[in-house]
């Protein structure tokens, strides 16, 4: 477990290298055009941007805020009624912090590394207590612009928390989705974003299904 985690941070630290030695292929500027809330491209710098999605595991609100012209951070707010995106029913709340970086970006492709940190908190259910969950998942995204006004995205994202609910115990869970977006404006996008894969808890070999499949809508300020 402790090899996946420090594979995954150093994946993500390594990020800005990677771009820095792509000297045959620079990154591209972010044109006013091109921005993203789940299909692997950022907000740029001058501006913002409100998400909204709606769906399973939950119904969750964002900020954006782009901090260069490759990188963007957030907060977003999660009411959640999927129990870590498994099909067992469990009322939650949830914060959420996503870091995202563009390492590469030419003509209509770009490569997205992003980080979510977060805390989530499930009320008790049945015979079990209350849980809560300290997530720290990371994952990577190839974005496509087919059109203007359509983006596509494959993605591939490791869950991983500590979970505290009769012990502590740890999760993790590899997961590969897709996501759209249709762009109505230059403000304002709707879209699709999915995830799907197992889900495992140390101290057992049984894995659970976990999925993700929201409704996105996105504003840029």
């Amino acid at each position: 477990m402790r090899l996946l985690l420090a594979a995954a941070v150093a994946l993500f630290a390594a990020g800005p290298a990677l771009a820095d030695a792509d000297v045959d292929v620079p990154l591209a500027p972010l044109t006013t055009a091109h921005w993203s809330v789940a299909t692997g491209e950022t907000v740029s710098p001058s501006h913002d941007a409100l998400s909204f999605e709606l769906g399973w595991p939950g119904v969750g609100v964002g900020y954006l805020h782009g901090l260069s012209d490759r990188a963007d951070m957030g907060v977003k707010f999660d009411l959640l009624y999927g129990d870590e995106g498994t099909n067992n029913t469990r009322v939650g709340m949830g914060l959420r912090v996503p870091l995202r970086l563009v390492t590469h970006r030419r003509d209509k492709l770009s490569i997205e590394l992003h980080i979510e940190p977060g805390l989530r908190f499930y009320g008790s259910r049945d015979f079990e207590g209350s849980k809560f969950v300290i997530g720290f998942p990371v994952g990577a995204m190839l974005g496509i612009q087919a059109t203007p006004e359509l983006r596509l995205a494959a993605a591939f994202d490791l869950q991983m928390g500590l979970v505290t609910t009769q012990g502590v115990h740890f999760e993790v869970g590899p997961q590969f989705g897709f996501a759209a977006e249709y762009f109505v404006d230059k403000q304002l996008l709707v879209g699709i974003d999915t995830r799907f894969g197992p889900l495992f808890y140390s101290g057992t070999t049984d894995a659970l299904f976990a999925f993700r499949t929201q409704i996105v809508l996105g504003y840029r300020l």
